[in-house]
């Protein structure tokens, strides 16, 4: 890791909470670390494949003359994230600006703030803020069915990272694969997750539910208490022997599509509207509405 170092950048600019300080202005002292990583050189001697610190200097000089800040706070972040824009290079920006003749009546050299910005900390954050839509689909055939998917709705909205947006109405439908056993009630819910649950974390949590509710090893397409699909997780595509999304089924299940067609009508699946793609498959499946959420 390499760190360019500019030291004690002196600058006059109009910055303060204080009229005065805006109108009359006073001196401001700059010291920039900025970390470049060391891969990037490659061994060679291309000012492309560092910071020019001279355009660091202009850039802060703008900065500085172009704006008022009220806080040094304020000011010390903008610096920082136009460095760490000007190339991907950057790993981590550490801004100090001092005031060294601050309007206050004490015995001080001077008064200033640091503030640090890490690309890759950034980036987490950002991940972690980043809202995703997913949709779920869930099924109950044994017991009081619309108790049952109230439960497992009111569970998934108690989990504090996601947020329940939709929830379709209560489809009865009959069985699909084996037809041998009660009907069902069907529900899909469109959802929103934060980025501290990952589609195989947001899969987990969903076995849990089931698992609280009883369910234990059933009959492939069986009776069950309560079943939960992960339909979609954004626009991520898995293929793996514990999960796979989109969710293989949702083409061929009526009880899937009508009520997710409910809640997503604008939804395209191979590059047609739901609503026409359930018509043109002609699906024969029962799937008769019971009651509104």
């Amino acid at each position: 890791m390499f760190r360019i170092l500019i030291k004690d950048l002196n600058l006059f600019g109009y910055h303060g909470v204080k009229e005065s300080e805006k109108k009359d202005g006073q001196n401001f002292r700059f010291n920039i670390e900025i970390l470049i990583n060391q891969g990037s050189f490659l061994n060679d001697d291309d000012i492309d494949n560092t910071v020019n610190y001279s355009e660091v200097i202009k850039l802060i000089k703008r900065i500085n003359s172009d704006n008022r800040f009220n806080l040094l706070e304020t000011f010390s972040q903008t610096v920082a994230e136009d460095i760490m824009k000007i190339s991907p290079l950057v790993d981590k920006v550490i801004v100090r600006i001092e005031k060294t003749s601050p309007p206050i009546k004490e015995n001080l050299k001077s008064v200033g703030v640091e503030y640090v910005l890490d690309r890759k900390r950034e980036e987490k954050d950002k991940s972690k803020n980043k809202k995703v839509d997913v949709f779920l689909s869930l099924g109950s055939s044994v017991g009081d069915r619309e108790n049952n998917l109230r439960k497992a709705v009111d569970m998934i909205g108690d989990n504090p990272h996601i947020s329940i947006i939709k929830m379709s109405s209560i489809y009865e439908t009959e069985p699909m694969y084996i037809k041998d056993q009660d009907s069902f009630y069907n529900i899909v819910l469109y959802t929103r997750v934060d980025g501290e649950i990952s589609p195989f974390e947001m899969m987990g949590f969903l076995k849990g539910i089931e698992f609280g509710f009883g369910r234990k090893k059933d009959i492939k397409y069986g009776p069950r208490i309560i079943d939960i699909d992960l339909l979609y997780y954004g626009e991520i595509v898995i293929e793996s022997d514990f999960l796979t999304l989109p969710h293989p089924g949702i083409e061929e299940r009526k009880f899937v599509l009508v009520p997710l067609s409910e809640i997503a009508p604008e939804l395209k699946i191979k590059s047609r509207n739901i609503g026409k793609f359930i018509a043109d498959c002609n699906l024969t499946e029962k799937v008769k509405l019971i009651k509104n959420w």
